[in-house]
């Protein structure tokens, strides 16, 4: 509902009109204030190379930083020593690689003896843009106490990815809770009450200085949000006609859980069979085989790589929860966009990657899981975990998930119900940067065996724009380019390529694709897809490869 609202327009001495209003500031500090051009005042060794130049995904003045492996860069004397007042840490980076760049956050202070008294949190610095905003509440000294942020003798971020990186930092600041605009004074206004469209002259003091004003009241509109007008060049979404095949899966009785059940596992597989993600009439379930291509589909594809070859992620791995599993506390730090917990994470939850990721690597192969869940090789990267409980059709997916000896950590958690075709809060991401759920959009093992995926995947690109489509609702970009596809694009392989002389498996996966789809839902890879790393699975990446981008097109629902 829009609310009338006055606003005093104030004519002073002749001099024009302007709209006064109460308004708010955020109590905010720079802690590197690098859009004046402020460098940091100290490196961890002389080997790590920055400068200040121009970076057009943060819009602006931007500090390039090139860490060699385990460098860092911030203030050996903390120029703000007292944190305490402020509730957030903020800044935006630019991860130019392909890959995630593993942070560390080294924050020292008066208690700080040794390692363990004092901060070390780890970020992960998704390829593209991030807008970061840490909740200083929410940080540990690594012994599991409270720091003492009322007195930091020095900050730091380091490099934890094991390799070189290169990054660019916008501002890096301390942000407090916004606080009104303090106006102290004594004015009276000559007339009485202000009914719209009457003059009155307005005279006293205002913060100590003389005030002799004309004054006129009128309505003012609203200042509330309202819907972004249709893009002209872009098909807006309509309800669609849900795929005939879902009406017809067999859907049999679920088998009874009492404890953890892996991905990979037959107990997994027969659980899967008769679990329904979501309803027949959900955007991930909606056969999109006569969905009209979009306008600008040539130049969307393009601009991802129409050369490049579809890829295979052995990623998402994850496991199921019985319904009554013990719920526990998980530290999640960034919890603006978070759902809360406590959660039923399971001794046995799988990090991203594993099995299989790990043991077809021969640097990684003798990591146990519990190695993987504390990330003992500080390898870093998104380190998603999910886990759902069939049962109640509730799925529970993590950013950055580890295991410490305090317990569980996270950057995100999001909780999304299978019963139903609820979003997240617009604005608002997720595990995945779109704010999509994971799970849905995973090639699994039991769908391979049977020869039928039933709905959408999901895909990464390195370049998106500024922009989300629903079901997506965030984006993860600052670049506008109308031909860079936007976060929950819909892309279909094309209907006439030929998928005959693939494999079994390789035609289900191309199949799928073809009639369901896929979602752009994050910044990464080009053209990669998300597939479980089972190791019952049999290698699929050499032959997707076969598939190039200029063999998918961009589409949008068809009008009603």
């Amino acid at each position: 509902m829009q609310r009338a609202r006055q606003r005093l327009l104030i004519g002073f001495l002749g001099l024009g009109l302007a709209a006064w209003t109460p308004s708010t500031q955020a109590h905010r500090e720079m802690l590197l204030d690098i859009s004046h051009g402020q460098k940091p005042s100290s490196t961890g060794s002389n080997q790590i190379v920055y400068n200040l130049g121009e970076c057009q995904e943060l819009g602006g003045l931007a500090l390039k930083v090139q860490f060699p492996p385990g460098d860092s860069f911030g203030e050996q004397f903390a120029k703000i020593s007292n944190w305490q007042p402020f509730t957030h840490l903020e800044f935006s980076v630019f991860n130019p690689a392909p890959e995630p760049v593993t942070l560390a956050l080294n924050v020292k202070h008066q208690q700080t003896t040794n390692y363990s008294i004092g901060v070390d949190l780890p970020l992960s610095i998704r390829p593209g843009r991030q807008d970061i905003k840490l909740n200083l509440s929410s940080l540990l000294n690594t012994d599991g106490s409270t720091p003492n942020l009322a007195s930091v003798s020095r900050w730091y971020f380091a490099n934890t990815t094991g390799k070189p990186a290169t990054l660019f930092f916008g501002d890096i600041s301390l942000v407090g809770a916004d606080q009104p605009t303090t106006l102290n004074g004594n004015l009276t206004i000559d007339g009485g009450v202000l009914p719209p469209g009457k003059v009155f002259h307005l005279h006293g003091s205002l913060n100590g200085q003389p005030v002799n004003l004309t004054v006129s009241a009128e309505p003012a509109s609203s200042t509330e949000p309202t819907a972004a007008a249709p893009s002209p060049t872009a098909p807006q979404p309509a309800p669609a006609v849900p795929s005939p095949e879902i009406g017809s899966r067999t859907r049999g009785k679920m088998p009874e859980i009492h404890e953890p059940i892996l991905f990979n596992t037959p107990a997994a597989d027969a659980i899967l069979k008769v679990l329904e993600v979501f309803p027949p009439d959900n955007p991930w379930n909606l056969a999109i085989t006569d969905w009209p291509v979009h306008p600008n589909s040539h130049n969307i594809i393009a601009s991802i790589g129409a050369e490049k070859p579809l890829r295979c992620n052995l990623d998402m791995a994850f496991v199921i929860v019985p319904p009554d599993q013990p719920r526990q506390p998980v530290r999640v730090t960034e919890q603006e966009e978070s759902d809360k917990g406590p959660f039923p994470v399971a001794a046995n939850t799988p990090i991203e990657g594993w099995p299989s990721s790990y043991r077809n690597d021969p640097q990684t192969r003798h990591l146990t899981l519990d190695d993987v869940q504390r990330d003992t090789a500080n390898l870093g990267g998104d380190r998603h975990g999910i886990l759902v409980d069939p049962v109640n059709r509730i799925l529970y997916e993590f950013w950055q998930l580890k295991k410490t000896e305090q317990g569980w950590q996270a950057s995100q958690a999001s909780i999304f119900d299978l019963k139903t075709n609820k979003l997240r809060p617009k604005g608002w991401t997720s595990a995945d940067a779109a704010g999509l759920p994971i799970f849905p959009s995973i090639v699994r093992y039991d769908e391979l065996k049977r020869g039928a995926i039933e709905h959408a995947l999901r895909v990464t690109v390195k370049h998106s724009r500024r922009a989300y489509v629903a079901p997506a609702t965030h984006y993860a970009s600052k670049l506008t380019d109308v031909n860079l596809p936007r976060m929950g694009e819909r892309i279909r392989l094309r209907h006439d390529f030929n998928i005959s002389d693939f494999s079994p498996e390789g035609q289900t996966v191309l199949r799928a694709l073809q009639t369901y789809g896929m979602f752009v839902a994050d910044n990464g890879i080009d053209w990669a897809i998300s597939v479980a790393p089972d190791e019952r699975i049999p290698a699929l990446h050499e032959e997707l490869r076969r598939v190039h981008g200029s063999d998918f097109e961009v589409v949008v629902p068809p009008q009603p």
